[in-house]
């Protein structure tokens, strides 16, 4: 039987932006409170960086993303500014 992946949508707002830094490599999270008042959500977002060297995500931000449930080790998957 095949496992279906399902994509979750939500808004909610950055509260903290970290780097965890795993042997040489380093990675960028923006920790994410929900408006439906689940719990935060830790959300890869890569480099935080457009191609022209702004930056796009700051703590404040109110966001879009997109949960992949349903596969084992998931990521969310998606992070939008809304504002």
């Amino acid at each position: 039987m095949v496992e279906h992946s399902l994509r979750k949508n939500g808004i909610g707002t950055i509260n903290a932006i970290r780097v965890v830094r795993v042997e040489t490599t380093s990675t960028t999270f923006a920790m994410v409170t929900p408006d439906d008042g689940s719990s935060r959500l830790a959300i890869r977002i890569g480099p935080n960086i457009t191609p022209t060297g702004d930056v796009c995500f700051f703590v404040g931000d109110k966001v879009a993303y997109t949960v992949v449930v349903s596969v084992p080790g998931a990521f969310p998957v998606a992070l939008v500014k809304t504002r």
